[in-house]
């Protein structure tokens, strides 16, 4: 039985070479959602319903989510390391090995932010 971690780069390799055809699409619902979010910030005041500040919250954090979505697709696409899988002992590729396991544990930290950060974002609105 092999043991397989759930975020290792093999596996988010996987996941962006899936569904790298969707990469633009983010970006443009990235870009998007951030004018619509400066559209509506720009008409939030003081006596602004709780409802339009959390819809403003949510665009925002859904132009984050498809934005660090989209930057993924383009850091996984492809690992470095496979062209230099021959000699695993290489200099090269142990460099390449360190920055793609690097790049993954940013990545395990960076794709559930902009979710949680709208959760406490949403909690603290209704907090008070």
């Amino acid at each position: 039985m092999k043991f397989s971690l759930w975020f290792s780069p093999e596996q988010y390799h996987q996941l962006a070479t899936k569904y790298f055809n969707k990469r633009w699409i983010l970006l443009m619902w990235s870009f998007l959602s951030f004018a619509l979010f400066t559209l509506i910030e720009s008409k939030i005041f003081n006596v602004t319903p709780s409802a339009l500040v959390a819809l403003a919250l949510f665009i925002l954090f859904f132009a984050l989510q498809s934005l660090v979505l989209a930057s993924f697709l383009f850091f996984f696409k492809s690992l470095p390391s496979n062209q230099h899988k021959a000699d695993t002992t290489s200099a090269v590729y142990r460099f390449y090995r360190t920055i793609e396991w690097l790049e993954t544990l940013l990545f395990s930290f960076l794709l559930p932010l902009p979710m949680l950060g709208f959760i406490y974002a949403i909690l603290m609105i209704v907090k008070h």
